[in-house]
Formats: C-alpha cells, structure tokens, sequence
C-alpha cells in the first residue's frame, strides 16, 4: 500500500515543498528553513487558518500541526517561498505503527512525518539545507500483513531542498545521508538517491548534465509538461487524434486497461466508410444498440389500431341500435295511418280469417228494393 504526501510532484498546479521543522525540531538545527509551526486543533477543526501560511504558499493539515507548501523547487522560510535545488531520493524507515499510515490527518502519519524530517535536519544541521519534503510512504508486504507488529520497514520518497547556491552535490548528500543511517541504524536502514533528470522526467543531454532545472529540459519520450510553468515532465494519459471531437460526432474513451478509443457519440453508428451517421428510425444509444424506440412507436401504433378499432364498433353498435329503432317506430306510423283510413273506407277486421276484406254497404232507403209486403207510407204511432 502507499501514500502520497502533500508534495511537489503535483501535476494539477505548480507542485509545492513545504516547511519541514515541527515545534519538536526547531531547536535541533540551525538550517534556514526552521520556523516552528505547531498547532493545537479543537475538535473537529483544522490545524491550519486563514493567515497560517503567506507568500504564495499553502497550508497543509497534520494530525495536530500544520507546515505550509510552496510551489516545486522552492522551499518555505521566514514566511516567504525562496528558490532552492533539489536532491530527490528514498529513505527506509522502522516504525512500529502502521495502522492509519495512509492518512495525512492520522497520529501515525504524523509520527512519520516528525522522524523523517527531524532525521534529515540533524543530517544537515550545519548546511544550506533549506527542507525535505515527503512525496510518497509505502509500506512493505511484511509490514501490510503485520500491521502491529514493531520495527515494520517503510519506504519514502523524499526531495531535500538546499539554498539555489549551495556548494553541495548529489554525492556528498548522499555521504552524509548514510553516514547518518549508520549512525542510527535502529530507525533507518539505507537511502537510495534518485537522478534528478529522472526525478524530473527530463532527457539528459550529455554526462555532465544534471538537469538543474526542470523547466529548462527536454521531456523524455511519452512525458511532457501540463503547462510551461510546471517543472515536472509527466505522462499525460493515453489520448485520441484531433479528428475525435463532437463536430464529427465522435468521443474520446478511456478504458480500464488504460488505452484510449475514438468511438461514435450515442445516436451514432460507424457505417462502412468509417464515418459516423445518425442511428435508424427508432433506434438509440452506443452503436445504435438501443430499440426502445422502435419498440415504443410499435406498440404504441398497436394501441392506437386497438382504440380506433373500439371507437369504430361503438359507433356502428349506437346506429344499428338507432337503426332497429326507428324502423320499429316507423311500423307502428303505418300501421296506425293505414288503420285510420280503413275506419274512413268502412274496412274493418283486415285479415280476420278472410282473404278479403268484408264490405259493409248502408244503402239509402231510395236504393232499397221495394216489397209488395211492405208498406210505403208511415205507420201512424200511437198518441198514448
């Protein structure tokens, strides 16, 4: 497992050293960097505030003390951020904790953090030594699995920053760092220096050079700078061709394996002539993959059939039904004139038994035959 430290090997911005003398140390050496910056916290605050550090630099919290940062290649002194040269390397510690050693805020960390710089401000104490600033902590197998067991190796990166017109070189620093290591051999077991033309990610132009300044190299093969004021070549990640851009409706994805591919954007696909078209009606997503749409106009042009198709029987259902009813009520018309002209013409009993219809003739007594048998004259009534 590692940790990386608030350091300058940041990419983001202008990466930063940071004052190295805690409360602790200040009176163990004379180096120009020793302001002691201890802090005491209350709960749940920070150890740093608003007017903590100054001079362009930052303000990074401990567990209970603070140091400020300032950007890579200059370390932290007498509230100012001052130009230096760096000596980069790695340094093997014992500590008997390691539980929390991944967290810059823990009690564990800071512990580090304190013996790390108070060893190389002894180291150096009658130098220029401006600073050490640690950039990253890991700990070893033995020391993952054994978490709480004593004298667990860690390793961790270092950049010790010296006065910009410091005498010193890569090999006297390194002289003194493991004459010191033999000195204290219970806390600290060897120190590896690291080239600075690696340590900044810089070609070396010739064996004489020692790439003194990072900004003024040349980036090796796959590195280059964030920007020109960043010092540090570093590798910017696997990208895509400028023609991978939404104006040709295209994205630039990185998988988890780490390589870049240039894929259409979503509602595209990749015809034949590796250009991207717009997805066919009713389909969507990565690679037109997606029928949601298709499915969607589908059913919904089902249902809408269906609902026609309901409306259109009901209808015809009410005209039938209006149909039945007026052909019904346009029997009984009938029927009920024709019976009223039957009564008018002296037919009566239409189809009672009868092929036709009988006819009830009242003759006038004019058209009556006469009978010798029947008086013509009127018979007188009685006046009683």
């Amino acid at each position: 497992a590692s940790t990386s430290a608030p350091s300058a090997a940041s990419t983001s911005a202008p990466a930063a050293a940071a004052s190295t003398t805690p409360a602790s140390a200040a009176n163990a050496s004379s180096a120009i960097s020793s302001t002691p910056i201890a802090s005491t916290p209350t709960s749940g605050s920070s150890p740093c505030h608003q007017d903590s550090c100054k001079g362009g630099s930052s303000c990074v919290s401990l567990n209970n003390m603070f140091f400020c940062l300032c950007s890579e290649g200059y370390y932290y002194n007498s509230s100012t951020c001052n130009k230096g040269k760096i000596f980069p390397g790695k340094i093997t510690v014992k500590i008997s904790e390691t539980t929390d050693l991944e967290h810059e805020n823990s009690v564990t960390y800071q512990n580090l953090y304190l013996q790390v710089t108070n060893f190389f401000n002894d180291t150096f104490s009658n130098s220029e030594y401006g600073q050490t600033v640690i950039l990253k902590v890991s700990t070893t197998p033995s020391a993952r699995y054994e978490m709480r067991a004593s004298n667990q190796l860690v390793e961790v990166e270092v950049v010790n920053i010296f006065r910009e017109t410091t005498t010193e070189n890569e090999s006297s620093i390194f002289n003194a760092i493991d004459q010191a290591i033999k000195s204290n051999p219970s806390d600290f077991t060897e120190y590896i220096q690291q080239d600075r033309c690696d340590y900044y990610g810089c070609k070396r132009q010739n064996e004489q050079d020692e790439c003194p300044s990072g900004l003024l190299c040349e980036c090796k093969e796959g590195l280059e700078r964030p920007n020109p004021q960043i010092p540090l070549c570093v590798a910017l990640g696997p990208a895509c061709s400028d023609t991978c851009n939404a104006e040709n409706n295209r994205q630039c994805l990185v998988r988890s394996a780490g390589n870049a591919e240039c894929l259409c954007l979503p509602g595209y696909k990749e015809d034949k002539n590796k250009i991207c078209r717009a997805c066919p009606f009713g389909y969507s997503g990565v690679g037109c993959e997606n029928p949601y749409q298709l499915i969607l106009t589908i059913v919904g042009t089902i249902a809408g059939i269906l609902i026609l198709s309901l409306v259109i029987a009901f209808v015809l259902s009410l005209r039938s039904n209006n149909k039945n009813k007026n052909v019904e009520e346009q029997n009984l018309i009938e029927n009920y004139f024709q019976n009223l002209q039957l009564q008018e013409t002296g037919f009566s009993n239409l189809g009672a038994g009868n092929l036709f219809p009988k006819i009830k003739v009242d003759l006038s007594r004019d058209d009556q035959p006469q009978s010798p048998y029947i008086t013509q004259g009127s018979i007188p009534r009685p006046d009683y």
